[in-house]
């Protein structure tokens, strides 16, 4: 079982690894759980809903050497943790705000544009950071969410 884990988010992802199409070296695969939107039930939906299929993080955001690679899974969880999804890396790429593309802007699914995009990102990750800029390496991460339950 991954460590860390709250009691519901565990059975969760004990009834994935138990479900037909887990695969099985699902336990292997787990990388964590995450919230997007600091956990939010508006940012679960949207990968849920399949609105939202790409993300990012800072590097220094996973333990040294730790960010998820193609194939890995995570638990994502809405408000007060709750587990919603399954969600399976598809790939991650370090890039800067400058180097995301419109296909990446649009499967991150959060702003109606690049420029909002961009200042929104920027506005958020100088919140974390306040010497981000629009030239920093971001974890530019796409997966898709391969189980719900129920």
């Amino acid at each position: 079982m991954p460590e860390g884990l709250s009691p519901e988010q565990a059975a969760f992802w004990q009834a994935f690894c138990q479900s037909p199409g887990a695969p099985v070296d699902a336990a292997r695969r787990f990388h964590s759980a995450f919230g997007i939107g600091s956990g939010s039930d508006a940012g679960a939906e949207a990968v849920v809903s399949g609105r939202k299929t790409a993300t990012s993080a800072l590097p220094s955001e996973f333990l040294p050497g730790k960010p998820p690679v193609a194939g890995s899974l995570s638990l994502l969880y809405a408000s007060g943790n709750r587990p919603v999804a399954i969600v399976e890396t598809v790939s991650i790429t370090p890039l800067s705000l400058d180097e995301m593309d419109g296909d990446f802007i649009r499967a991150y699914g959060e702003w109606e544009d690049a420029t909002a995009f961009r200042q929104g990102m920027l506005d958020w990750y100088r919140s974390v950071d306040p010497g981000f800029t629009p030239k920093t390496k971001l974890l530019a991460e796409r997966f898709r969410v391969v189980w719900t339950k129920g």
